[in-house]
């Protein structure tokens, strides 16, 4: 017969074991969004300098905006997954929210510390001559 001791000990196991899968698996990234929908202006590029970061609304809504490299701006929703507050630009290759804490990769929009429960949500973007566009 078990004892409640190894009963106490097989239910701590168990719930650490559902806990870890929860956390795993919710902060991956997104795959890469699709070139479609309408471009709309969001920054022109001059002001986006590579490894620069911005936050723009565009049309109504928040994004933030990362450019790795001289080729390459990245865009992300500026609403954070865990209780929709605005995500601030954060530092280096992260973007944290204010209000509780929360930090993504500006690489991916992956969660790298919670309490987030999911990345953020990634749009196309697209370098038009001067001007950086989100597609929407």
């Amino acid at each position: 017969m078990p004892t409640r001791r190894s009963v106490i000990e097989a239910s701590l196991v168990a719930g650490a074991a559902v806990t870890l899968v929860s956390c795993g698996s919710g902060g991956k990234a997104q795959d890469l969004p699709q070139a479609t929908g309408k471009p709309f202006d969001a920054i022109e590029l001059a002001k986006l300098p590579v490894k620069g970061t911005a936050s723009v609304t565009v049309n109504g809504a928040g994004y933030l905006l990362y450019r790795p490299d001289e080729a390459t701006v990245l865009a992300y929703t500026s609403v954070c997954t865990h209780q929709g507050c605005k995500v601030g630009t954060g530092s280096g290759e992260i973007f944290k929210c204010p209000c509780h804490g929360s930090e993504y990769s500006k690489l991916d929009g992956s969660v790298v510390q919670g309490p987030a429960p999911k990345s953020l949500a990634r749009f196309a973007t697209e370098v038009d001559g001067p001007e950086v566009k989100i597609l929407l």
